[in-house]
């Protein structure tokens, strides 16, 4: 918060105190926004861009489309680049994803408002700067000088126009990379199936379309993919980003790293553009250079931004860690994330290792439990940051949901029971759960397995329905009834684990 302390009205002033920025509070992961927000003026600038840059997408696709083998091939070796890339992106946002909706309005402004628009701007400005220096020089440079600063322009107005549209999904500088790098995806996609068809009708009377195609692809994409504008947009997004999330940062230091993240985007499309290097890809024989040249031309030319990207992206993910510890503190169930499990939530290939080694001990069954407990654990601060009170009954059934897979993994023979809540109010019971049962109970006499019911149901460690259940089993999971007392029935799990449930509801297996 901003302001000063101490002095009474009416008294002498004291002494100057510095403003301080805003406290940071952790975010409210659990509620997502949605691109369709009428409410928004922002909403109705992308409608009617995206609406000028549809008429001008599909007016160059009609073009392009009388070279129809070449059209074809290019959009589907551009989609198998593109749907991989787009996975990775939102699964490097480890913590709280980013709708859908929105992701799908980010590729259509790179690939729809973004291309339509810088097609008539870079043109424009490629005529000034040949007017201003020569033709020559604009050859050479025109597309170092104007393409960065148009293009990077105009894609970083889509992160803009996406945090006023939904300002409540930007939470960090991870949510400007997304966006940003989702918005550098579509503008590659489009302009790619533009240059693989300008080289494909460069040659004339060619029978055979893909031969073009394909060496522009392994050019652009396998030699260069790594440096396009998925890395130029994702450092100026990030950028941005880190400007309006960081209000705990002063405000010199936020301009100066958004500034150093914008500029570092617009540097690497510009040294990318420029014809520094060009002679890593002569060849003596004045033949075409090979791939493996392409290569190394791309790594010298890229390879410094690349690593700048990877390191913010990295730090980025730190700050969301941070996010997620702050939301679950306080957390009164100590089985909801461990400390190990905090750390192994920190990386994809933290998570990747840790499914990895549950499946080398015990078996893929195990591996695919420690992914749904991860996933289990990032949905619990989805709904805690949206919750008010840590006895929330969607906490409450989430908690449930935790200890229900814990119980299926081999490592868990026992669960604490779950800690009664710090409301003072007393803990419900469970509907349909058996009354409440005294006495000794007899000695386990081996019944046949039975199965879970349809839906899963509770389980408690002693049999006592005013408790609050330790867990929820699984529906059609194997149990082993190893005693009965009234109409509970106490059962085994195949890792061991054993708890009391309504023997009512157990079902036979087929």
């Amino acid at each position: 918060m901003t302001g000063s302390f101490g002095g009474g009205s009416g008294g002498p002033a004291g002494p100057s105190i510095p403003v301080r920025p805003p406290a940071w509070t952790p975010p409210r992961w659990g509620r997502q926004a949605r691109l369709i927000s009428p409410r928004q003026p922002a909403y109705w600038l992308f409608c009617v861009l995206l609406a000028f840059g549809v008429v001008v997408f599909l007016g160059e696709q009609a073009f392009m489309s009388s070279l129809a083998t070449a059209w074809l091939l290019s959009w589907a070796l551009v989609l198998a680049y593109a749907v991989p890339v787009a996975l990775l992106i939102y699964r490097l946002d480890l913590f709280e994803r980013e709708p859908l909706q929105m992701l799908a309005g980010a590729v259509l402004w790179g690939g729809v408002v973004a291309t339509g628009l810088a097609i008539f701007a870079n043109e424009a400005w490629l005529s000034v700067l040949g007017k201003v220096t020569s033709p020559e020089f604009t050859s050479q440079w025109g597309a170092a000088i104007v393409g960065p600063g148009v293009e990077e322009t105009l894609k970083l107005m889509g992160v803009v126009v996406l945090f006023l549209i939904a300002s409540s999904e930007f939470d960090g500088a991870m949510d400007g990379f997304v966006y940003g790098a989702m918005i550098g995806l579509g503008f590659t996609v489009v302009e790619d199936v533009s240059y693989f068809l300008v080289a494909a009708a460069a040659v004339p009377g060619a029978v055979d379309q893909s031969g073009p195609v394909l060496d522009t692809f392994l050019i652009r994409v396998v030699a260069g993919g790594l440096y396009g504008h998925v890395l130029f947009t994702g450092l100026t997004g990030m950028g941005f980003a880190y400007f309006v999330t960081q209000r705990a940062v002063e405000l010199p230091r936020r301009l100066g790293g958004a500034a150093l993240c914008i500029a570092a985007g617009v540097m690497a499309h510009a040294v990318w553009n420029s014809p520094w290097l060009d002679s890593v890809l002569e060849t003596s024989d004045g033949t075409d250079p090979s791939v493996v040249q392409w290569i190394v031309f791309g790594a010298l030319k890229g390879m410094p931004f690349f690593i700048l990207l990877v390191a913010l992206v990295v730090f980025a993910t730190r700050t969301e860690e941070r996010n997620y510890r702050a939301i679950v503190a306080g957390e009164p169930d100590p089985m909801v994330v461990t400390d190990d499990e905090m750390r192994s939530l920190g990386s994809l290939w933290a998570r990747r290792s840790a499914r990895s080694a549950a499946g080398r001990l015990h078996g893929s069954l195990a591996a695919r439990w420690v992914g749904q407990l991860q996933a289990a654990q990032i949905e619990y601060a989805m709904i805690r940051s949206r919750a008010d009170s840590l006895a929330d009954p969607a906490l409450d059934a989430q908690r449930l949901k935790i200890r229900s897979i814990r119980a299926m993994l081999p490592w868990t023979p026992l669960l604490p029971p779950m800690p009664q809540r710090a409301t003072g109010r007393a803990a419900s019971s469970v509907a349909g759960a058996p009354t409440p049962v005294a006495g000794h109970v007899a000695g386990a006499a081996r019944t046949p397995i039975r199965l879970v019911p349809p839906g899963g149901m509770a389980a408690w460690l002693a049999p006592d329905g005013a408790r609050l259940p330790a867990i929820v089993l699984p529906e059609r999971a194997e149990l082993l009834v190893e005693a009965r007392s009234g109409p509970w029935a106490r059962v085994r799990a195949a890792n061991g684990w054993t708890g009391w449930v309504d023997g009512r509801l157990l079902v036979g297996r087929p």
